[in-house]
């Protein structure tokens, strides 16, 4: 298989010297207010609140673990137009930081994406966000006002303990959608990946020659891990899957095998940086992703099948789908799209994996949805939710039984699968009562973005039947 070469992330196109002064001045490119509190996003259409009926949340997902001058302006131009150096091909992608100029034309945005700093004051003109900037300036926003709208109705209905959703347009960076409830937040690095990071284990694994086909037998559950399940034991290791399957069916000890024998710490932490893992995303506001991998072991095998100390923010999240979805860049997130009827090109890019790595990745993720973790999710009716619009995604769960007892629940994906138009990350947070799933918000935000029409139904619960015993007297 090709090894990657990390090609430099580039400006796409430098913006007009006044446009970029225009956001100077109207605080949509902002300078670092670490203390600023994040903006309210705009309320959807009120609706009536659902109320408690756990019998009606879906379900846990099969196969799941229940785990300015102008020189200076001129110059900070210059300096965001220069080359990186060529980087090895073993060394992580390189992040292009735009440098601050006079008066924070090009600035660090030390809390949100480019544009929240105006999203607080947008109001809904016919199709459209908008907001005026202090000097008389017009900014539309990107944000989809359908999907926004379904996706805060749905999130408000079933009230769990948190939940964040972003969505991204992963050709051009555009947030199509940033909604969060409760305790989510969108650009906080508090969650644990859980399953999600097999995405980053699976594409080292391809770049290291593991083909999607080769099979890992094993013995035991597929989901626990302990050291003696490491072990090749050829009387019991009975049951295979492939790398392909065992992404699908998330199998915890299958990564954990592959891992062992393919990687080792250092050549997986590459990895984790190169999706952008433990070191800044652009100047991006978003909390910095951390992925502690330990040297060796069950705990280096537990971290690569995503149950080591690693956290992840839902944008970092929406990123990484939408890099494996855009062939491998990752296209630098903006909640702007055009200001005085002026497009708001994108900025920046970063080519995270090589294209084949890419592709086989997203082939490998289709078949979460048609034969994996997400397949109840994403069918209603006995039939496919989308119709015939093809998905690709991974999920991830994980408990915590701890006082507060905390459920996460994750789903990360794009549409159409083979030509995405929308990248998605959902992360739920549930207390000891189930209220609904990062799947199925997921699911409802593909459709609501690519098809339209009334939220669907979500999967039912599925509950245990305990067979009453016999007394004998």
């Amino acid at each position: 298989m090709e090894t990657i070469v990390n090609e430099p992330i580039r400006p796409n196109r430098l913006r007009p010297v006044w446009l970029v002064a225009a956001c100077a001045a109207a605080g949509i490119c902002f300078a670092a207010r670490a203390q600023q509190k994040p903006g309210a996003t705009p309320p959807a259409q009120p609706v009536p609140e659902a109320a408690d009926a756990p019998q009606s949340t879906p379900g846990q997902e099969p196969g799941e673990p229940d785990e300015m001058d102008q020189a200076a302006l001129e110059r900070a131009v210059t300096e965001a137009q220069a080359e990186s150096l060529e980087a090895d091909a073993g060394v992580p992608a390189q992040v292009l930081e735009v440098p601050a100029a006079a008066a924070n034309a090009v600035v660090q945005h030390s809390d949100h994406v480019q544009g929240f700093a105006l999203w607080r004051k947008a109001k809904l003109e016919k199709d459209f966000y908008f907001a005026p900037t202090d000097d008389g300036q017009k900014v539309r926003f990107s944000i989809d006002p359908h999907l926004q709208g379904q996706m805060q109705k749905l999130l408000k209905m079933y009230r769990p303990v948190g939940g964040a959703l972003v969505a991204l347009d992963p050709k051009t960076g555009k947030v199509l959608a940033m909604v969060e409830q409760g305790d989510g937040k969108c650009t906080k690095a508090l969650y644990p990946a859980a399953s999600i990071f097999k995405i980053i284990t699976g594409a080292a694994l391809l770049e290291k020659g593991v083909l999607p086909d080769d099979q890992t037998c094993y013995h035991g559950g597929m989901h626990g891990l302990v050291g003696k399940l490491l072990q090749d034991k050829p009387r019991l290791d009975r049951r295979c899957l492939s790398l392909s399957m065992a992404l699908a069916k998330s199998a915890n000890v299958v990564f954990a095998k592959m891992a062992v024998k393919h990687l080792d710490a250092d050549s997986l932490r590459k990895e984790a940086e190169r999706f952008l893992f433990n070191r800044p995303i652009w100047d991006q506001p978003m909390e910095q992703s951390s992925a502690q991998i330990p040297d060796s072991g069950l705990d280096f095998a537990k971290s690569a099948a995503g149950f080591g100390h690693v956290k992840l923010s839902p944008l970092h999240a929406a990123l990484i789908a939408a890099a494996v979805g855009n062939g491998g860049v990752a296209v630098e997130p903006s909640m702007l799209d055009a200001i005085d009827g002026e497009a708001v090109p994108p900025s920046g890019s970063a080519r995270l994996l090589n294209p084949e790595t890419a592709a086989t990745l997203r082939d490998m993720m289709k078949l979460t949805i048609s034969s994996g973790t997400a397949t109840p999710s994403f069918r209603e009716r006995h039939r496919n939710a989308l119709g015939d619009i093809e998905v690709a995604g991974k999920t991830g769960s994980l408990s915590i039984h701890e006082r507060p007892f905390k459920d996460y629940s994750w789903f990360v994906g794009f549409a159409p699968a083979d030509d995405p138009k929308i990248a998605v990350a959902v992360v739920v947070v549930n207390g000891l009562k189930w209220r609904v799933h990062a799947p199925y918000i997921a699911r409802e935000a593909l459709k609501a973005y690519l098809v339209g029409g009334p939220l669907g139904q979500p999967p039912v619960a599925r509950r245990k039947h305990y067979k009453r015993r016999k007394k004998h007297g």
